[in-house]
């Protein structure tokens, strides 16, 4: 078994203790999670820097000029611009070109980008025809089979079989003799239900998917309430106000999806944080020498230890406030005196 050269055990190390660190933010704000947070963002930022140099600045710049083509200039001049804009509240000014240049040429890019990519597809969803019709094993391309969610072997096979004999049920596919154990349990487990909906073995064509059809007109009721939300010009009452209440729902219901979405990425971090400190995502001799889970409570004990010393350093320390005694120059807390030197209000 080979052994593991120090740094990289040190980095095994070091991404444990600092991904424990992170999560001590659970509790509340305290220093290993600044560390964690301070170094997280140093280190991008040097990334950053060393991926744009190699990346974008070497070829495109210093190459460019290398190869004496004098037009690289024009970018490097629009960089200048933004430099001096940091450095100099004098000619600050100067970086507004390059900046606005900027802005420009990434929204026009990010609107063409969104029209094709969201209004454009959403337009075509909505114009598609709401009847939605299974999938014919027997005559979709293998593009239309890996579609229904089966893996290559079992599409192989399909094309494969149905050139000899046409499918005349679905749970022939299983039965092919070139699947193996396991694609064939892939197709009577967790996959069957999933295509047997959306697909048909049989010489009856142009069979209706219910369920396809029924999404189809909702997401196309969903668009048509959402829009009439957004317009104004009509007071919402009667129908229009009930449809506009339903495109309410059905904004919700996507924004509730989107956060979920999110919530399930960070959770798949998290679970992938996990393996890897248990072990399971590198090999097994490597696993032996990093020991994770120890790794892991050592560092746990180091962070409960270290956050117990901060809050008591913490409660100890005096609070902060206006020094006592002394004239802090203000005029309430002291004795007003009359013409004669004696107290207002002094007993005569």
């Amino acid at each position: 078994m080979s052994t593991l050269p120090l740094v990289d055990l040190l980095g095994y190390w070091l991404g444990i203790f600092l991904t424990l660190s992170i999560l001590s933010f659970l509790y509340k704000d305290n220093p290993f999670y600044k560390l964690a947070e301070h170094a997280f963002i140093g280190i991008s930022i040097g990334y950053i820097i060393i991926q744009q140099y190699y990346n974008t600045l070497r070829p495109k710049l210093v190459g460019e000029l290398g190869m004496g083509h004098w037009l690289a200039l024009i970018p490097l001049a629009l960089v200048l611009m933004m430099i001096v804009k940091g450095l100099s509240q004098r000619f600050g000014w100067v970086g507004r070109y390059p900046l606005a240049f900027v802005v420009a040429f990434y929204a026009g890019l990010q609107i063409n980008g969104v029209t094709s990519a969201d209004i454009g597809k959403q337009v075509e969803r909505a114009m598609a025809d709401p009847v939605d019709y299974k999938t014919d094993v027997n005559t979709a391309d293998r593009g239309e089979l890996f579609s229904l969610g089966l893996p290559p072997a079992v599409v192989d096979g399909i094309i494969k079989q149905r050139a000899q004999k046409p499918f005349t049920s679905l749970g022939q596919i299983a039965d092919m003799p070139d699947l193996s154990a396991a694609n064939r349990a892939d197709v009577r487990g967790s996959r069957g239900p999933i295509v047997g909906l959306d697909s048909h073995a049989s010489i009856e064509p142009g069979r209706v998917n219910a369920f396809g059809t029924f999404s189809q007109i909702l997401l196309f009721l969903g668009l048509i309430a959402a829009l009439i939300y957004f317009y104004f010009s009509v007071e919402h009452k009667g129908v229009i106000g009930k449809v506009s209440r339903f495109g309410v729902w059905i904004l919700m219901i996507g924004f509730g999806a989107s956060f979920g979405y999110t919530v399930m990425g960070r959770l798949a971090l998290m679970i992938g944080r996990i393996q890897e400190i248990r072990g399971d995502t590198m090999p097994s001799a490597v696993a032996d020498q990093v020991h994770g889970p120890w790794v892991a409570l050592a560092s746990i004990i180091i962070i409960v230890g270290g956050i117990v010393a901060w809050e008591l350093l913490r409660s100890d320390a005096p609070p902060a406030g206006p020094a006592q005694g002394g004239d802090d120059g203000d005029d309430s807390d002291d004795a007003d005196a009359n013409s004669n030197g004696e107290p207002v209000g002094s007993a005569s």
